[in-house]
């Protein structure tokens, strides 16, 4: 039924594509793309698309696996391991992944790609930049105009992998900035490219699960979904792009209404989630800012507004001098900040000096077109309105550059981890372990991620020649499911590694329990917690679970001296410690450990189901 759906779906966009194609669509796509595209196609985008899938498909591995790619040897996990900084803009996290990127490469490069042109019409004035006159220069050949279209996207994902907010994954980033280019050059197209990548998305997933069956139930426990998008990297896409298709316009002197790059603008950031502002807030609890988010997406709507339409009339001295003044405020705090931290007057604060300084810049580039205006009361060539916004588009840019220079540089000590039952894969090595302090540190900062952070839980993975150090699966989710995986591998080859939880909830205590690995056919016991006492007495005895390397056992006592251990037997088997006889006996399908003593009885632990 399921694939019969599928096949139907197919034929109907085929049978209704091709009647629509050969009744005038064909006719009116070659009218409004033969000045655009060779051939009509969008061979640009379309390539760049090949090579992201590709590289899904074959690094990842994600034709034998298309659900469930190799990730993690591709992660910008640091600048000391650059095979993860130049692959992080093109790898992909899993195949809904990868397709919501790709329909939005789709959509938005079909835009962006149309508005650049691989034959732009010549305008009645002289164009000088070469790139634009193509009819004179290296790039008259349709041919290196489209591998530009494509470096372009290559370029922008390569950006957002160096100077990502910590790890960074996806050809996210490369999307908004195609899609800023676009909504600054062909603003009513993107708009409608919004909703085409919606629709193409809903195609792909009628096309691959038409039928879904839901039930009612609970999940494992897992952060809220916002937490894990990349915000950083889609502003810092979005704005380069922006400053990109700005360019074009004023090179090429077109004329745009206001009104109409505003609202799609401010339409486009608030459809896409332009105002996510996230960030951890300690251990399982994340904070999402959506009012600043949006306050933020309505000056950066009017910072591309002002850029890409406005005149080249000086700022008034008056705006000028508001300006300064209120950019002094936060030069001098960031000035007394960097000298304190200089100094050693406040030490909690040196590891943060850089960030001073970068943040010091940022204010004076945002202040320089000002200046002159502000103290002679003279215009400037920058201080020109729309100049002034473009400046202070490019001022948000380096901001958005200052976590990656911050966090970038990561070392990484796989220390915390080889203290355990480990186990070595290639050059990885995973473990599972609790409140284990993180071994990254931050260079830039001077500190480690442990002092900004919550100690980690879970199945964590490590390695040292790609400084890597990451929790593979939460200590939560394997809780709940008993199990948990992890992937590891790199070019042209990956391994699984597996996390299998067994335990016994003690009576009127917590649970005692242990986590074994398995990789290749072999069985390594990873983690055992603290031997767990129930909270019952039976003759003055006292039950103790405790789990060993290999199983699980019984430990006897009374007033506090030993008197004897046993395994847990198995259902239906008893043992005996001194005077007192253990069982093990199924509850409708759950086993329990009863403990009885002269005919009395009490049920020590149950085991763990998940």
């Amino acid at each position: 039924m399921v694939a019969l759906t599928a096949v139907v779906l197919a034929a109907v966009l085929a049978g209704v594509g091709w009647l629509v194609w050969t009744n005038g669509g064909a006719e009116h796509w070659r009218e409004l793309t033969d000045d655009r595209f060779v051939y009509g196609v969008p061979w640009g985008t379309l390539l760049a698309v090949a090579l992201v899938t590709a590289f899904y498909l074959f690094a990842q591995r994600g034709l034998w696996s298309w659900y469930d790619p190799l990730t993690l040897p591709f992660v910008s996990w640091s600048w000391f391991y650059p095979v993860g900084v130049l692959t992080s803009g093109f790898a992909h996290g899993s195949a809904g992944h990868i397709v919501s990127n790709m329909t939005g490469a789709l959509a938005f490069g079909v835009v962006a790609e149309y508005a650049w042109g691989h034959y732009p019409q010549r305008r009645g004035h002289t164009i000088r930049d070469s790139l634009l006159a193509p009819q004179e220069s290296r790039f008259s050949s349709p041919g290196a105009r489209i591998l530009l279209v494509t470096a372009a996207m290559f370029a922008v994902a390569l950006l957002t992998g160096i100077f990502s907010l910590g790890p960074g994954l996806g050809f996210s980033g490369a999307v908004f900035g195609i899609a800023g280019f676009a909504i600054v050059t062909k603003p009513r197209a993107a708009i409608a490219a919004v909703v085409a990548s919606s629709a193409l998305s809903t195609l792909y997933q009628a096309l691959a699960d038409p039928v879904v069956r839901g039930t009612v139930s609970v999940g494992s426990p897992s952060p809220p979904t916002w937490a894990n998008i990349a915000f950083q990297a889609h502003m810092l896409g979005f704005v380069v792009g922006a400053m990109a298709g700005i360019a074009l316009l004023w090179a090429r002197r077109d004329e745009l209404a206001s009104v109409t790059v505003f609202f799609a603008t401010l339409t486009f950031g608030l459809a896409l989630s332009l105002w996510l502002l996230v960030w951890p807030g300690g251990q399982d609890v994340f904070y999402l800012y959506r009012g600043a988010g949006v306050i933020l997406v309505v000056l950066l709507t009017g910072l591309v507004t002002v850029a890409a339409t406005g005149s080249d009339r000086s700022v008034s001295r008056s705006i000028a001098i508001l300006a300064v003044a209120l950019l002094a405020i936060p030069f001098v705090l960031a000035m007394l900040w960097f000298v304190a931290a200089l100094s050693g007057t406040v030490p909690e604060l040196s590891g943060f000096a850089p960030f001073a300084a970068l943040f010091v810049l940022a204010v004076l580039a945002l202040a320089l077109p000002a200046l002159p205006t502000a103290v002679r009361g003279e215009g400037s060539r920058w201080a020109a309105r729309r100049r002034t916004a473009f400046l202070g588009l490019g001022t948000v840019a380096l901001l958005l550059l200052l976590p990656g220079i911050l966090y970038g540089p990561i070392a990484v000590d796989t220390d915390s981890i080889t203290e355990t039952n480990e186990i070595e894969v290639g050059d990885y090595v995973v473990t599972y372990a609790e409140n284990v302090t993180s071994g990254q540190e931050l260079l830039m900062l001077n500190v480690n991620t442990s002092s900004l952070n919550q100690t980690s839980d879970g199945l964590l993975v490590a390695s040292d020649s790609r400084s890597m150090w990451t929790v593979g699966e939460q200590k939560s989710s394997i809780a709940f499911d008993g199990e948990g995986s992890v992937q590891v591998g790199g070019l042209g080859w990956r391994e699984t590694v597996r996390a299998e939880r067994t335990g016994w909830e003690v009576t009127g205590n917590d649970s005692a329990y242990a986590v074994d690995l398995i990789h290749d056919g072999e069985q390594t016991r990873s983690f055992t917690t603290d031997p767990v006492r129930a909270d019952v007495r039976i003759d003055d005895y006292r039950v103790t679970v405790v789990p060993t390397q290999d199983d699980f056992e019984l430990r006897i006592t009374r007033d506090g001296s030993a008197v004897g251990t046993t395994a847990i037997p198995e259902p239906g088997e008893t043992a005996t410690v001194g005077p007192l006889t253990v069982r093990s006996e199924d509850d409708d399908g759950t086993t329990q450990v009863v403990v009885e003593s002269d005919g009395t009885s009490v049920t020590v632990a149950e085991e763990e189901t998940y």
